[in-house]
Protein backbone atom coordinates (compact mmCIF):
# COMPACT_ATOMS: atom_id res chain seq x y z
CA UNK A 1 0.00 0.00 0.00
CA UNK A 2 1.27 3.45 -0.92
CA UNK A 3 1.10 6.35 1.54
CA UNK A 4 -2.45 7.62 1.99
CA UNK A 5 -3.18 11.04 3.45
CA UNK A 6 -6.96 11.01 3.10
CA UNK A 7 -9.83 8.68 2.20
CA UNK A 8 -9.64 9.81 -1.41
CA UNK A 9 -6.06 8.50 -1.63
CA UNK A 10 -7.26 5.09 -0.44
CA UNK A 11 -10.11 5.27 -2.94
CA UNK A 12 -7.70 5.89 -5.80
CA UNK A 13 -5.49 2.99 -4.74
CA UNK A 14 -8.47 0.62 -4.43
CA UNK A 15 -9.74 1.66 -7.86
CA UNK A 16 -6.34 0.85 -9.37
CA UNK A 17 -6.25 -2.56 -7.67
CA UNK A 18 -9.76 -3.86 -8.24
CA UNK A 19 -11.41 -5.23 -11.38
CA UNK A 20 -13.91 -2.76 -12.85
CA UNK A 21 -16.89 -5.01 -12.10
CA UNK A 22 -16.02 -5.22 -8.40
CA UNK A 23 -15.01 -1.58 -8.16
CA UNK A 24 -18.32 -0.40 -9.62
CA UNK A 25 -20.25 -2.74 -7.33
CA UNK A 26 -18.59 -0.96 -4.40
CA UNK A 27 -18.55 2.58 -5.70
CA UNK A 28 -21.65 3.18 -7.75
CA UNK A 29 -25.29 3.63 -6.80
CA UNK A 30 -28.39 2.96 -8.88
CA UNK A 31 -29.87 4.12 -12.17
CA UNK A 32 -28.28 7.49 -13.09
CA UNK A 33 -25.86 7.38 -10.15
CA UNK A 34 -26.93 10.80 -8.90
CA UNK A 35 -27.36 10.14 -5.18
CA UNK A 36 -23.87 8.85 -4.43
CA UNK A 37 -22.37 12.18 -5.52
CA UNK A 38 -25.21 14.16 -3.95
CA UNK A 39 -24.51 12.60 -0.55
CA UNK A 40 -20.96 13.95 -0.69
CA UNK A 41 -21.95 17.34 -2.10
CA UNK A 42 -24.68 17.93 0.49
CA UNK A 43 -22.22 17.31 3.30
CA UNK A 44 -19.62 19.59 1.72
CA UNK A 45 -22.17 22.39 1.42
CA UNK A 46 -22.57 22.65 5.20
CA UNK A 47 -20.22 25.17 6.77
CA UNK A 48 -19.04 25.72 10.33
CA UNK A 49 -19.03 28.89 12.41
CA UNK A 50 -15.64 28.30 14.10
CA UNK A 51 -14.80 29.60 17.58
CA UNK A 52 -11.30 30.91 18.29
CA UNK A 53 -9.11 31.74 21.27
CA UNK A 54 -10.08 28.56 23.07
CA UNK A 55 -7.65 26.11 24.60
CA UNK A 56 -8.01 23.07 22.34
CA UNK A 57 -4.62 21.55 23.07
CA UNK A 58 -6.34 18.39 24.38
CA UNK A 59 -9.25 16.87 22.50
CA UNK A 60 -11.40 13.88 23.45
CA UNK A 61 -13.06 11.92 20.62
CA UNK A 62 -14.94 9.52 22.89
CA UNK A 63 -18.72 9.22 23.09
CA UNK A 64 -21.21 7.20 25.09
CA UNK A 65 -23.40 4.92 23.02
CA UNK A 66 -25.90 2.41 24.40
CA UNK A 67 -24.48 2.85 27.90
CA UNK A 68 -20.87 2.22 26.89
CA UNK A 69 -17.99 4.61 26.43
CA UNK A 70 -16.57 4.38 22.91
CA UNK A 71 -13.17 5.77 21.84
CA UNK A 72 -14.67 7.58 18.84
CA UNK A 73 -18.08 8.18 17.24
CA UNK A 74 -17.36 5.82 14.32
CA UNK A 75 -19.16 2.54 13.60
CA UNK A 76 -18.34 0.22 10.71
CA UNK A 77 -21.43 -0.07 8.49
CA UNK A 78 -22.48 -3.42 7.01
CA UNK A 79 -20.95 -3.96 3.55
CA UNK A 80 -21.54 -7.33 1.93
CA UNK A 81 -18.80 -7.18 -0.70
CA UNK A 82 -15.75 -6.79 1.56
CA UNK A 83 -14.33 -10.24 0.83
CA UNK A 84 -13.77 -9.18 -2.78
CA UNK A 85 -11.97 -5.95 -1.85
CA UNK A 86 -9.09 -8.11 -0.67
CA UNK A 87 -8.52 -11.69 0.46
CA UNK A 88 -10.77 -12.25 3.49
CA UNK A 89 -11.64 -8.58 3.52
CA UNK A 90 -14.44 -8.88 6.06
CA UNK A 91 -12.03 -10.32 8.59
CA UNK A 92 -9.54 -7.58 7.69
CA UNK A 93 -12.02 -4.78 8.34
CA UNK A 94 -13.34 -6.50 11.47
CA UNK A 95 -9.78 -6.79 12.76
CA UNK A 96 -9.11 -3.11 12.09
CA UNK A 97 -12.37 -2.20 13.83
CA UNK A 98 -11.51 -4.33 16.87
CA UNK A 99 -8.08 -2.74 17.17
CA UNK A 100 -9.67 0.73 17.07
CA UNK A 101 -12.46 -0.18 19.51
CA UNK A 102 -15.22 0.32 16.93
CA UNK A 103 -18.33 -1.83 16.55
CA UNK A 104 -18.26 -3.88 13.34
CA UNK A 105 -21.55 -4.51 11.53
CA UNK A 106 -21.81 -7.86 9.75
CA UNK A 107 -23.99 -7.95 6.63
CA UNK A 108 -26.58 -10.62 5.93
CA UNK A 109 -24.75 -11.31 2.68
CA UNK A 110 -21.46 -11.86 4.49
CA UNK A 111 -19.15 -14.53 3.14
CA UNK A 112 -17.42 -14.84 6.51
CA UNK A 113 -19.05 -16.84 9.28
CA UNK A 114 -20.59 -14.95 12.15
CA UNK A 115 -18.56 -17.15 14.49
CA UNK A 116 -15.33 -15.92 12.89
CA UNK A 117 -16.41 -12.28 13.17
CA UNK A 118 -17.49 -12.78 16.78
CA UNK A 119 -14.05 -14.21 17.57
CA UNK A 120 -12.20 -11.37 15.82
CA UNK A 121 -14.21 -8.57 17.40
CA UNK A 122 -14.34 -10.00 20.90
CA UNK A 123 -11.17 -8.09 21.84
CA UNK A 124 -12.70 -4.83 20.65
CA UNK A 125 -16.22 -3.40 20.70
CA UNK A 126 -17.93 -6.55 19.45
CA UNK A 127 -20.18 -6.86 16.44
CA UNK A 128 -23.62 -5.84 15.26
CA UNK A 129 -25.69 -8.06 12.94
CA UNK A 130 -27.41 -6.56 9.89
CA UNK A 131 -30.47 -8.30 8.46
CA UNK A 132 -32.89 -8.12 5.60
CA UNK A 133 -36.10 -9.94 6.36
CA UNK A 134 -37.07 -12.68 3.92
CA UNK A 135 -40.53 -13.90 2.94
CA UNK A 136 -39.74 -17.06 4.89
CA UNK A 137 -39.60 -15.38 8.28
CA UNK A 138 -38.58 -18.65 9.93
CA UNK A 139 -35.33 -18.49 7.95
CA UNK A 140 -34.75 -14.90 9.06
CA UNK A 141 -35.31 -15.85 12.69
CA UNK A 142 -32.56 -18.48 12.40
CA UNK A 143 -30.02 -15.78 11.50
CA UNK A 144 -31.28 -13.47 14.23
CA UNK A 145 -31.15 -16.19 16.88
CA UNK A 146 -27.63 -17.24 15.83
CA UNK A 147 -26.37 -13.67 16.13
CA UNK A 148 -27.94 -13.37 19.57
CA UNK A 149 -26.31 -16.62 20.69
CA UNK A 150 -22.90 -15.31 19.65
CA UNK A 151 -23.32 -12.04 21.51
CA UNK A 152 -24.27 -9.47 18.88
CA UNK A 153 -24.75 -6.17 20.69
CA UNK A 154 -27.24 -4.83 18.17
CA UNK A 155 -29.48 -6.09 15.39
CA UNK A 156 -29.76 -3.80 12.36
CA UNK A 157 -32.82 -4.31 10.18
CA UNK A 158 -32.35 -2.61 6.82
CA UNK A 159 -35.75 -1.32 5.76
CA UNK A 160 -34.99 0.68 2.60
CA UNK A 161 -34.67 -2.31 0.24
CA UNK A 162 -38.06 -4.05 -0.01
CA UNK A 163 -37.05 -5.31 -3.45
CA UNK A 164 -33.73 -5.50 -5.24
CA UNK A 165 -32.58 -2.07 -6.53
CA UNK A 166 -32.08 -1.17 -10.16
CA UNK A 167 -28.28 -1.42 -10.39
CA UNK A 168 -27.92 -1.48 -14.17
CA UNK A 169 -24.13 -1.32 -14.17
CA UNK A 170 -23.87 -4.65 -12.35
CA UNK A 171 -25.76 -6.28 -15.20
CA UNK A 172 -23.47 -4.64 -17.74
CA UNK A 173 -20.43 -5.91 -15.84
CA UNK A 174 -21.73 -9.43 -15.24
CA UNK A 175 -21.42 -8.78 -11.52
CA UNK A 176 -23.42 -10.36 -8.72
CA UNK A 177 -22.89 -11.23 -5.07
CA UNK A 178 -21.79 -13.96 -4.65
CA UNK A 179 -19.83 -13.80 -7.89
CA UNK A 180 -20.52 -16.35 -10.60
CA UNK A 181 -18.32 -17.09 -13.59
CA UNK A 182 -19.38 -15.41 -16.85
CA UNK A 183 -17.54 -13.86 -19.82
CA UNK A 184 -18.14 -10.23 -18.81
CA UNK A 185 -16.81 -10.75 -15.30
CA UNK A 186 -13.90 -12.88 -16.53
CA UNK A 187 -12.81 -10.12 -18.91
CA UNK A 188 -12.95 -7.54 -16.10
CA UNK A 189 -10.87 -9.75 -13.81
CA UNK A 190 -8.27 -10.44 -16.50
CA UNK A 191 -7.53 -6.71 -16.69
CA UNK A 192 -6.26 -6.84 -13.10
CA UNK A 193 -3.74 -9.72 -12.91
CA UNK A 194 -2.60 -8.59 -9.46
CA UNK A 195 -6.08 -9.02 -8.01
CA UNK A 196 -6.54 -12.26 -9.94
CA UNK A 197 -3.41 -13.65 -8.30
CA UNK A 198 -3.53 -12.26 -4.77
CA UNK A 199 -7.29 -12.45 -4.19
CA UNK A 200 -9.01 -14.81 -6.60
CA UNK A 201 -6.03 -17.18 -6.73
CA UNK A 202 -5.83 -17.39 -2.95
CA UNK A 203 -9.53 -18.16 -2.70
CA UNK A 204 -9.20 -20.93 -5.25
CA UNK A 205 -6.33 -22.41 -3.23
CA UNK A 206 -8.39 -22.16 -0.03
CA UNK A 207 -11.69 -23.78 -0.88
CA UNK A 208 -13.06 -21.74 -3.79
CA UNK A 209 -14.96 -18.52 -4.36
CA UNK A 210 -16.58 -16.79 -1.37
CA UNK A 211 -20.14 -17.88 -0.68
CA UNK A 212 -22.76 -16.65 1.72
CA UNK A 213 -21.60 -18.03 5.04
CA UNK A 214 -24.52 -17.31 7.34
CA UNK A 215 -27.57 -18.32 5.38
CA UNK A 216 -29.61 -21.13 6.93
CA UNK A 217 -28.61 -24.59 5.72
CA UNK A 218 -31.83 -24.92 3.71
CA UNK A 219 -30.85 -21.86 1.66
CA UNK A 220 -27.11 -22.44 1.51
CA UNK A 221 -27.64 -25.81 -0.11
CA UNK A 222 -29.17 -24.11 -3.15
CA UNK A 223 -26.23 -21.69 -3.47
CA UNK A 224 -28.54 -18.78 -4.19
CA UNK A 225 -29.61 -15.46 -2.68
CA UNK A 226 -32.82 -15.21 -0.69
CA UNK A 227 -35.20 -12.56 -1.98
CA UNK A 228 -35.90 -9.60 0.31
CA UNK A 229 -39.49 -9.51 1.51
CA UNK A 230 -41.65 -6.58 0.35
CA UNK A 231 -44.18 -7.42 3.07
CA UNK A 232 -42.08 -6.33 6.09
CA UNK A 233 -44.21 -4.35 8.54
CA UNK A 234 -44.36 -3.09 12.11
CA UNK A 235 -45.56 -6.54 13.17
CA UNK A 236 -42.11 -7.84 12.24
CA UNK A 237 -40.50 -5.08 14.27
CA UNK A 238 -42.55 -6.13 17.28
CA UNK A 239 -41.47 -9.76 16.81
CA UNK A 240 -37.81 -8.77 16.53
CA UNK A 241 -38.10 -6.63 19.64
CA UNK A 242 -39.46 -9.67 21.46
CA UNK A 243 -36.96 -12.14 19.99
CA UNK A 244 -33.64 -10.26 20.09
CA UNK A 245 -32.20 -9.42 23.53
CA UNK A 246 -29.84 -6.66 22.38
CA UNK A 247 -30.45 -3.27 20.80
CA UNK A 248 -32.79 -3.13 17.81
CA UNK A 249 -31.95 -0.58 15.10
CA UNK A 250 -33.77 0.26 11.86
CA UNK A 251 -31.49 1.32 9.01
CA UNK A 252 -32.60 3.30 5.98
CA UNK A 253 -34.91 5.72 7.75
CA UNK A 254 -35.45 9.06 5.95
CA UNK A 255 -39.02 9.98 6.89
CA UNK A 256 -39.96 11.73 10.14
CA UNK A 257 -43.26 9.90 10.52
CA UNK A 258 -41.45 6.56 10.15
CA UNK A 259 -38.93 7.36 12.86
CA UNK A 260 -41.66 8.56 15.22
CA UNK A 261 -43.41 5.24 14.65
CA UNK A 262 -40.13 3.44 15.36
CA UNK A 263 -39.83 5.24 18.69
CA UNK A 264 -43.45 4.40 19.48
CA UNK A 265 -42.68 0.71 18.81
CA UNK A 266 -39.79 0.71 21.29
CA UNK A 267 -36.99 0.57 18.71
CA UNK A 268 -33.67 1.52 20.31
CA UNK A 269 -32.30 3.51 17.43
CA UNK A 270 -32.59 4.54 13.80
CA UNK A 271 -29.84 4.86 11.22
CA UNK A 272 -30.56 7.85 8.99
CA UNK A 273 -29.30 6.42 5.73
CA UNK A 274 -30.02 6.18 2.03
CA UNK A 275 -27.83 3.07 1.76
CA UNK A 276 -24.92 5.12 0.49
CA UNK A 277 -27.00 5.99 -2.56
CA UNK A 278 -27.33 2.32 -3.51
CA UNK A 279 -31.07 1.69 -3.39
CA UNK A 280 -33.14 4.53 -4.87
CA UNK A 281 -31.54 7.32 -6.86
CA UNK A 282 -34.42 9.74 -6.21
CA UNK A 283 -34.02 9.69 -2.42
CA UNK A 284 -32.70 12.74 -0.55
CA UNK A 285 -29.20 12.96 0.83
CA UNK A 286 -29.20 11.61 4.38
CA UNK A 287 -27.80 14.85 5.78
CA UNK A 288 -30.76 16.76 4.28
CA UNK A 289 -33.27 14.99 6.53
CA UNK A 290 -31.13 14.50 9.64
CA UNK A 291 -32.18 17.68 11.47
CA UNK A 292 -35.89 16.92 11.17
CA UNK A 293 -35.40 13.38 12.43
CA UNK A 294 -33.24 14.47 15.37
CA UNK A 295 -35.85 17.07 16.33
CA UNK A 296 -38.58 14.45 16.19
CA UNK A 297 -36.99 11.61 18.16
CA UNK A 298 -33.48 12.60 19.26
CA UNK A 299 -34.41 12.58 22.94
CA UNK A 300 -36.36 9.30 22.68
CA UNK A 301 -33.90 7.07 20.86
CA UNK A 302 -30.40 6.88 19.41
CA UNK A 303 -29.94 8.51 16.00
CA UNK A 304 -27.00 7.33 13.91
CA UNK A 305 -25.97 9.03 10.67
CA UNK A 306 -24.83 7.18 7.54
CA UNK A 307 -24.09 7.87 3.85
CA UNK A 308 -21.45 10.07 2.25
CA UNK A 309 -18.87 10.45 5.02
CA UNK A 310 -15.40 10.98 3.56
CA UNK A 311 -13.85 13.50 5.97
CA UNK A 312 -13.64 13.91 9.72
CA UNK A 313 -15.41 17.25 9.34
CA UNK A 314 -18.39 15.34 7.88
CA UNK A 315 -18.62 13.45 11.17
CA UNK A 316 -18.62 16.70 13.15
CA UNK A 317 -21.35 18.17 10.94
CA UNK A 318 -23.65 15.23 11.57
CA UNK A 319 -22.98 15.31 15.30
CA UNK A 320 -23.47 19.06 15.53
CA UNK A 321 -26.90 18.59 13.94
CA UNK A 322 -27.64 16.01 16.63
CA UNK A 323 -26.54 12.54 15.53
CA UNK A 324 -25.22 10.38 18.37
CA UNK A 325 -22.75 8.42 16.21
CA UNK A 326 -21.73 7.99 12.57
CA UNK A 327 -21.39 4.94 10.33
CA UNK A 328 -18.69 4.54 7.69
CA UNK A 329 -18.86 1.93 4.93
CA UNK A 330 -17.01 2.75 1.74
CA UNK A 331 -14.09 4.33 3.61
CA UNK A 332 -12.91 1.05 5.10
CA UNK A 333 -13.76 -0.82 1.88
CA UNK A 334 -11.40 1.55 0.07
CA UNK A 335 -8.80 0.84 2.73
CA UNK A 336 -9.20 -2.91 2.37
CA UNK A 337 -8.97 -2.63 -1.40
CA UNK A 338 -5.83 -0.54 -1.07
CA UNK A 339 -4.01 -2.64 1.51
CA UNK A 340 -6.04 -5.25 3.39
CA UNK A 341 -6.31 -4.87 7.15
CA UNK A 342 -3.56 -2.25 7.21
CA UNK A 343 -5.50 -0.23 4.67
CA UNK A 344 -8.75 -0.51 6.63
CA UNK A 345 -6.89 0.53 9.77
CA UNK A 346 -5.42 3.49 7.89
CA UNK A 347 -8.93 4.59 6.84
CA UNK A 348 -10.06 4.60 10.47
CA UNK A 349 -6.88 6.38 11.56
CA UNK A 350 -7.30 9.08 8.89
CA UNK A 351 -10.87 9.83 9.94
CA UNK A 352 -9.94 9.96 13.62
CA UNK A 353 -7.07 12.34 12.86
CA UNK A 354 -9.37 14.53 10.81
CA UNK A 355 -12.05 14.51 13.52
CA UNK A 356 -9.47 15.68 16.03
CA UNK A 357 -8.18 18.38 13.70
CA UNK A 358 -11.69 19.59 12.90
CA UNK A 359 -12.52 19.77 16.60
CA UNK A 360 -9.55 22.09 17.15
CA UNK A 361 -10.49 24.24 14.17
CA UNK A 362 -14.13 24.50 15.28
CA UNK A 363 -13.13 25.21 18.88
CA UNK A 364 -14.28 22.23 20.96
CA UNK A 365 -12.39 19.82 23.18
CA UNK A 366 -15.03 17.07 23.29
CA UNK A 367 -17.81 16.06 20.96
CA UNK A 368 -20.47 16.73 23.59
CA UNK A 369 -19.83 20.46 23.18
CA UNK A 370 -21.07 20.40 19.60
CA UNK A 371 -24.49 21.79 18.77
CA UNK A 372 -26.08 23.63 15.88
CA UNK A 373 -24.66 26.96 16.97
CA UNK A 374 -21.36 25.77 15.50
CA UNK A 375 -22.93 25.54 12.04
CA UNK A 376 -23.82 28.29 9.58
CA UNK A 377 -27.56 27.77 9.77
CA UNK A 378 -28.26 28.87 6.20
CA UNK A 379 -26.10 26.00 4.92
CA UNK A 380 -27.85 23.25 6.91
CA UNK A 381 -30.96 21.67 5.33
CA UNK A 382 -33.95 21.57 7.64
CA UNK A 383 -32.84 24.40 9.94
Amino acid sequence: MKPAYNIWDLRDQAKRNLPKAIWEFIERGTEDDILTAHNNAALRAIKFDPRTLRDVSTRDLSIELFGKKRPSPLIIAPTGIADLACFRGESAIAGAAAAAGLPFSLATSSTTSVQTIADITRSGAGFWQQMYLWERRDLSWQVVDRAAQLGAEALIITVDTPIWPNREFNKRNGMANPIKANPLLAWSIMQKPGWMTTVLGRYMLNGGLPKFANYPAEVAASGGRVTNSPSVSWDDVAELKRRFPGKLLLKGMLNVDDVIAAADHGVDGVIVSNHGGRTFDASPASIEVLAGIVDAVGTRMTVIFDSGVRRGSDVLKAMAIGAHAVMIGRATLYGAGAGGQAGAARAIEILKEEISTAMAMVGVTNLGELDRSFLRRQTVPGL
